[in-house]
């Protein structure tokens, strides 16, 4: 018994300076690093679209044991190491056998290595030793504490030298015969288990007819034993085992590569994209494309993103990768472009959200000169006063840049920031009022998705590039909008009374309601499309990367009939309704003159949307009520009327700019009477419009004989400006006459007085850069 005391001490103590010694060089010499596997990148199905070759310049996809028949595993296992299992990473028994063998033939004739010996050994590579022996099954020992027996058999899988730089039976199936793995049948299944016996010498690619007699030989024992069956032994003696190796596909390469830049060390990337989708985008665009690349026009790019998740379903970033001459591996979908008017409905919402703006309000579209930027329609039109709904779906220039100027540029360009479009952060301190027009940069994948947040009421995220299993939560998106706003946008976006509608609108059989915006850059370097249904949001960008402009590229011709043809392919639903109307949206009459609240002078209402928590009231200020007498010849004041006989009479009191313009096209309009002109009292009311120079505005001066241009525009009852700058006089002009001067180096202060004595007055800095 004492005996038995001692030899359980000594065996304990044995064991723990065992373990003791294990863990003290396991902390000096730990285990190497798993070998870094190459990046597949699928898509939301699991379907194959792109891989990556590991950094070590090795083809080598994780395999998971379950993507491998049962039987097979169980045959590598049997074949391999029949106690994996069991064992703690050696085998025992068999390095004793090996052992005994190997010294009584005096050379190698059996190995021991384990499944898990052999991972070690493919982690660690080293000449076959003695001592490397003793530091392999070393590297077992930790490889069982560390990992799971599931976790080691699925390295070696992935890691199993399969001919060449492939390792891994995944590596090998898409390498050598074109499919996933789990598509190979059973006699190519079993070939990648015999090929590691000698990796070069079993290429199906190099021996097939080698290869396909160790086969057979190497079943027989199995189809005995009944793991494989009668149909397997047909499958294995039919089978030829040559294979051809080739390149691995590449779909939708420029996705594949935005991936790769987020998620380098990932094995696996099971992305969001559809492949239907993403072939689908991919086949309209090279359709649309024939037809513009005969013209000159070589690049394209698609964006589609699902709303309620943000997932981006399709991304084509060029008509096609593989063609240099048109530069195809540009990503069209990052590449920083000019806007063209795709920027309009974001400065609607930001007004909308602000109450300044409802979709009946109206806005002047007259000549316009503001901070040296002289602002025109496409058409080189005016149309004098339009609704605010009407402005957007033509696309008109000036009453965008009017709204801009009142805005200004700095919080309208912050605004687009927390819509996502980061582009601007360095095109800050070059941002004029022009960018509403397409005087900036952006890129099709920021335009994307901040036209996502109007479906989604106002709420914005980022586009996502992996597969989401659920809605996005709201908590993690961000409000920049109210639904409100986000509804009266999408109400003027999805009318049809527009000049872009493209020929193929009406002839699309799956179209559910869709709002849209078109664009169109200077010089015609860029068409867009940016629409958006219930589900989907979809961009669309046709041009040159090279900026070669055409006089062909237009919006509404190039990308937006491409468009049409995305969301008649893609959608599943005919939802003619993209937004429920919001309960703080009502609808309220206004005056069709002025598009504000109408007063008892009013003559004309219509209904307009508004907001009962955004949407400021504001009464209508053009419908007046004047004093004139009997005849309509002459008008009075209050200081003024005295006991003269008056009859009142109601007149539309036009802004003056507008007023300006009507003369100038010959258009006749009903005014109000001259004023009394025996009277004597200052008139109230505001002075005249300076339309040039503007406040706060710096000019400089580039030559000797450059001059300013100084212009006002005032009421019809007005015959006469006067103007002084820096209080001295400078001369008289009639209303909206242009008269050029020159300035001297500074600040300066500009004044023009109308012939009823009232001023308006401008500051301004010259700066002489001769």
């Amino acid at each position: 018994m004492r005996r038995l005391r001692l030899v359980c001490v000594w065996c304990g103590c044995s064991g723990g300076v065992l373990v003791l010694l294990y863990f003290t060089l396991s902390a000096v010499f730990p285990l190497p690093s798993p070998k870094p596997y190459s990046l597949l990148v699928e898509d939301r199905n699991g379907r194959f679209l792109q891989a990556f070759i590991a950094p070590d310049g090795l083809w080598r996809l994780k395999t998971s044991p379950d993507e491998i028949p049962l039987r097979l595993k169980y045959i590598l296992i049997k074949k391999e190491d029949r106690f994996f299992y069991y064992h703690p990473g050696v085998n025992p028994f068999a390095i004793g056998r090996a052992l005994i063998q190997n010294l009584t033939h005096r050379s190698r004739v059996s190995g021991a290595s384990t499944i898990t010996m052999q991972v070690a050994r493919m982690l660690e590579p080293k000449r076959r030793t003695y001592l490397n022996k003793l530091i392999e099954i070393f590297r077992a020992f930790q490889l069982e504490w560390k990992y799971s027996k599931d976790e080691i058999l699925e390295m070696y899988l992935s890691m199993v030298p399969l001919g060449g730089n492939i390792e891994g039976l995944k590596s090998a199936a898409y390498i050598y015969y074109q499919t996933p793995i789990e598509r190979l049948n059973i006699a190519q299944l079993f070939d990648l288990i015999l090929i590691p016996n000698d990796p070069n010498d079993l290429r199906p690619d190099r021996n097939a007819g080698r290869l396909l007699e160790e086969r057979k030989q190497k079943a027989l024992p199995w189809i005995g034993s009944g793991l494989l069956s009668r149909q397997d032994s047909i499958v294995i003696w039919q089978t030829g085992a040559g294979a051809r190796r080739r390149s691995l596909p590449a779909l939708a390469p420029h996705f594949c590569l935005r991936v790769r830049e987020q998620f380098r060390s990932a094995p696996i990337v099971r992305s969001s994209l559809d492949l239907r989708i993403q072939k689908s985008a991919e086949t309209l665009l090279s359709n649309r494309m024939q037809q513009w690349i005969q013209k000159g026009v070589q690049n394209g790019a698609v964006l589609v993103i699902r709303n309620a998740t943000r997932e981006v379903l399709a991304y084509v970033g060029s008509e096609n990768f593989d063609d240099p001459s048109a530069q195809g591996q540009v990503d069209a979908v990052r590449a920083i472009r000019s806007p063209g008017s795709t920027l309009k409905p974001l400065l609607y919402v930001l007004l909308m959200d602000r109450g300044e703006l409802t979709p009946k309000t109206r806005l002047l579209d007259t000549p316009y000169d503001i901070e040296g930027y002289n602002a025109e329609n496409y058409d080189g039109t005016y149309s004098g006063f339009v609704y605010a709904d009407e402005a957007l779906r033509r696309s008109l220039n000036v009453p965008m840049i009017r709204l801009l100027h009142a805005t200004r540029v700095k919080p309208f360009a912050e605004f687009l920031q927390t819509a996502g479009i980061a582009s601007l952060q360095q095109q800050k301190e070059k941002l004029g009022l022009s960018m509403i027009t397409g005087g900036c940069g952006v890129t099709l994948e920021e335009l994307v998705g901040a036209y996502a947040a109007y479906p989604n009421g106002g709420l914005y995220a980022a586009p996502l590039y992996i597969k989401q299993k659920k809605p996005l939560d709201e908590k993690k998106a961000q409000r920049i909008f109210a639904k409100s706003s986000a509804f009266m946008v999408t109400e003027i976006l999805s009318g049809l009374d527009r000049p872009d509608i493209p020929n193929n609108f009406e002839s699309s059989l799956n179209l559910p309601a869709v709002a849209y915006k078109t664009g169109t850059s200077y010089g015609r370097r860029d068409a867009w499309a940016i629409g958006y249904t219930a589900e989907y949001t979809v961009g669309v960008w046709i041009g040159n990367v090279t900026n070669k402009g055409n006089a062909d590229l237009v919006g509404s011709k190039a990308a937006a009939p491409l468009l049409i043809d995305i969301l008649n392919s893609i959608s599943t639903s005919h939802q003619k309704e993209i937004l429920a109307k919001p309960v703080d949206l009502l609808k309220r009459d206004v005056c069709a003159t002025s598009g504000h609240l109408p007063t008892p002078r009013c003559k004309r209402l219509i209904e307009d949307y508004y907001s009962v928590v955004r949407t400021q009231d504001k009464l209508c200020e053009i419908d007046d009520e004047y004093m004139a007498s009997p005849d309509g010849k002459v008008r009075y004041c209050p200081s003024c009327v005295g006991d003269n006989r008056y009859s009142t009479i109601n007149y539309e009191c036009y802004p003056s700019e507008l007023l300006s313009l009507w003369s100038k096209i010959g258009m006749r309009y009903a005014s109000p009477p001259p004023h009394n002109p025996e009277c004597t009292a200052l008139i109230a009311g505001e002075g005249p419009k300076i339309l040039s120079p503007s406040q706060d505005m710096t000019y400089y001066i580039v030559a000797a004989d450059q001059k300013l241009v100084l212009q006002a525009a005032s009421t019809v009852d007005v015959s006469q400006h006067i103007w002084y700058v820096d209080d001295q006089f400078l001369g008289r002009t009639k209303p909206s006459e242009k008269r050029f001067i020159s300035f001297g180096d500074g600040e300066h202060t500009v004044t023009c007085m109308d012939d009823r004595g009232r001023m308006s007055s401008v500051r301004i800095k010259v700066k002489y850069v001769l």
